[in-house]
C-alpha cells in the first residue's frame, strides 16, 4: 500500500498538527518508538496483508504517542488531529513498515 501526496499536501498535513505536538515529537523519536516499543513485540506475519499491518502499526503509534502527549501536557486531542497524525504516520513510515513486513514474512 502506497499513498502518494504532493509536497503541498505534506505541508498542509504538518500545518494541521498542533505546534505543541510537532515540537515534542520528531521523526527520530517516533522511529525509535516504533522500533523498540512496537516492532519488538509484534509478529507482522500475523496480519493477513501488508496493508493491514501498516494500518495497525500506524494506528498503534498514533495511540501511544498521543496518549503520552495527553498525559504529559493534560491537553486532549480531537479526532481531526488524530486523523491528521495517522496520515502523517502512513506518509512517513509506510515504506519502512512494508520493508520490515517483507523481510520478516518472506
Amino acid at each position: 500500500m502506497k499513498i502518494i501526496i504532493t509536497e503541498r499536501q505534506h505541508n498542509l498535513l504538518m500545518e494541521n498538527l498542533p505546534s505543541s505536538i510537532r515540537r515534542r515529537f520528531n521523526f527520530k523519536m517516533i522511529k525509535d518508538h516504533l522500533d523498540f516499543t512496537i516492532l519488538e513485540s509484534i509478529n507482522p506475519c500475523d496480519y493477513s496483508t501488508v496493508g493491514d499491518f501498516i494500518g495497525e502499526m500506524c494506528d498503534m503509534m498514533v495511540s501511544d504517542i498521543l496518549y503520552d502527549y495527553e498525559y504529559e501536557t493534560g491537553q486532549s486531542v480531537g479526532s481531526k488531529v488524530k486523523d491528521d497524525f495517522y496520515y502523517f504516520m502512513v506518509d512517513n513510515f509506510a515504506d519502512y513498515l512494508q520493508e520490515f513486513y517483507d523481510k520478516q514474512c518472506a
